[in-house]
């Protein structure tokens, strides 16, 4: 049974599902807070303009890019580094007249607005752009750095470095969130010890990839912040946070040099220091939390002493780098979705390409070469350099291919942040379960996973129907982003049904969608990628089981 304090955690969006490592801490080394990062002054009203600390730099700002002439409102909440990733965005851009909206009393309850807004998630941060919504964090900064092109760029004009910048700002959100609450929340110091270790070695991973991304200039986007610089740098206020709380230093000179000086530079930026609390925001927030979870586990208690055991809670998004031109190269496994749909947008964009059948029991020295951080299938070698997550393979390819083939993602900004949402949560809550279906070995928990996916594809119905706008696919009269990543299952739902029994798509339920399903699996472009001999299917996972 999840704590309160998990379920508090979980509406915050600062929460996601993790594997706990089983790592000891060394000993903690003296701190040092990186800049004094001064909170804009208005952070108790609910509802305020966004300011700037100095007009000659925001009039500066607005000659060099668009004036904010559109209606744009931001739903937000101070402790929360994912909203301050827009708010630095929009500040890059120079955008200051928008209106925030500080949703004041999360996770306790939320406003009708947000839940109009945003009723996948339910959760900050929302930016409603001219009356449109807009979720997610990164999507939403990816659609600032679109909105308004006229500003200093976010993601670099380069695919491949755009790939790589996705990459490693997805790999931020899918591994450090969880150890952070792990410490958080840890009940002893030997388990906080090993959250804090886990957090280093993410650091430690994050050092090497400053010194790669950075080429040796003073960001990790280059000369000025960009992409992963806003999704790493929007958590130092709850580093030192930590640090003043618990004594555990999450950036040190001595362990990570390169970062503890980028983030002095960081939180010394102009836009850091207008929009990032201070530190006490993130420690009396979390005392909140802790305060509230401690008195409903009290009162638990006294009713009945039911036993807590900790849930993980979820994220689970990738990405990495690419780009350049020569041959194509795809590193998979036959019946892997993943692979499958990155098979899909070469077809669909009538690419030739070196097909590299991997044996995951024992994986070749190029696969491990190409993609040192996750070790896994779908890589793609293009003219040498290796690109690695399925997703952002297939943006990268419909960006470096624009002109082959049928673009797999709208013209228009809004649209594009639309279906790079849905393409997120079908990984998110149709391929997260679809791992405990396959391996885990209580009948209960396979039958959970199933409802949660059948629960996540009557939310997709709901969505086709918005998306589609009456045609035959996602994405409109032709295959999208979101068909393609939620068709390449389509195969491995029929096997779901002969495991567990349970007809994925199911026209009674989700009528919408078992007809685009058979239109898809139809597809010149993917009929014949799709596995459709189930039995081969299970013994191949049954190598996997053994």
């Amino acid at each position: 049974m999840a704590t309160q304090l998990d379920l508090m955690v979980a509406e915050l969006d600062l929460a996601a599902e993790f594997k706990w490592r089983q790592l000891v801490l060394t000993r903690m080394l003296q701190p040092v807070w990186f800049a004094r990062l001064s909170s804009p002054a208005q952070h108790g009203s609910r509802v305020r303009a966004s300011t700037t600390p100095n007009r000659d730099q925001t009039r500066e700002r607005r000659k060099k890019t668009m004036a904010c002439k559109e209606d744009l409102k931001l739903l937000g909440l101070v402790a929360s580094p994912f909203v301050h990733r827009v708010r630095i965005a929009l500040s890059m851009k120079g955008v200051s007249g928008y209106e925030y909206v500080e949703e004041e009393h999360l996770p306790f309850s939320k406003s009708e607005l947000l839940l109009m807004s945003n009723p996948v998630h339910k959760k900050v941060p929302v930016l409603i752009h001219n009356g449109r919504p807009l979720c997610e964090s990164l999507i939403i900064v990816q659609y600032v750095d679109e909105l308004f092109p006229a500003g200093r760029p976010i993601l670099p004009a380069d695919p491949y470095q755009r790939a790589t910048a996705r990459f490693w700002a997805a790999y931020i959100d899918d591994k450090l969130y969880a150890p952070l609450v792990g410490i958080l929340k840890a009940a002893t110091e030997e388990e906080r010890a090993e959250k804090a270790k886990e957090v280093f070695a993410i650091m430690e991973r994050m050092e090497e990839a400053f010194s790669e991304c950075s080429g040796g200039n003073a960001f990790f986007g280059g000369d000025s912040i960009g992409f992963v610089d806003i999704a790493l740098g929007c958590w130092l206020f709850w580093f030192e946070a930590l640090r003043r709380m618990y004594g555990v230093e999450i950036i040190g000179a001595s362990r990570t040099p390169l970062l503890a000086a980028w983030a002095e530079r960081f939180a010394g930026t102009a836009e850091a220091k207008e929009v990032l609390p201070e530190p006490d925001e993130a420690v009396q927030y979390a005392k909140k939390l802790h305060a509230v979870a401690a008195a409903a586990a009290a009162a638990a208690a006294a009713a009945a002493a039911a036993a807590e055991t900790d849930r993980s809670i979820a994220l689970g998004r990738s990405a990495m780098a690419a780009a350049g031109g020569g041959e194509l190269k795809l590193l998979g496994v036959w019946d892997s979705p993943y692979v499958n749909r990155v098979q899909i947008v070469l077809n669909l964009k009538g690419l030739s390409y070196e097909y590299v059948e991997e044996d995951l029991l024992n994986k070749s020295e190029l696969l491990l070469e190409s993609n040192p951080v996750h070790k896994k299938v779908p890589v793609l070698i293009h003219g040498g350099k290796p690109i690695a997550e399925s997703q952002v393979i297939v943006q990268y390819l419909d960006e470096v291919f624009a002109g082959a083939g049928p673009p797999l993602l709208p013209a228009d900004p809004y649209d594009r942040a639309t279906a790079r949402f849905w393409a997120a949560f079908v990984d998110d809550k149709v391929g997260s379960p679809w791992y405990t279906v396959l391996f885990a070995p209580e009948p209960e928990k396979k039958a959970d996973a199933a409802a949660r996916i059948i629960a996540a594809l009557e939310t997709l119905e709901g969505a086709f129907k918005d998306c589609s706008g009456g045609r035959g696919y996602f994405g409109g009269d032709g295959v999208g982003l979101v068909d393609v990543v939620l068709g390449s299952y389509l195969g491995w739902f029929k096997v779901f049904e002969k495991m567990i029994g349970v007809r994925v798509l199911d026209a009674a339920r989700t009528p919408l969608l078992a007809a685009w399903g058979e239109r898809f699996a139809a597809a010149d472009a993917a009929k014949d990628v799709l596995p459709d001999d189930v039995d081969k299917v299970l013994q191949f996972l049954q190598t996997f089981l053994d």
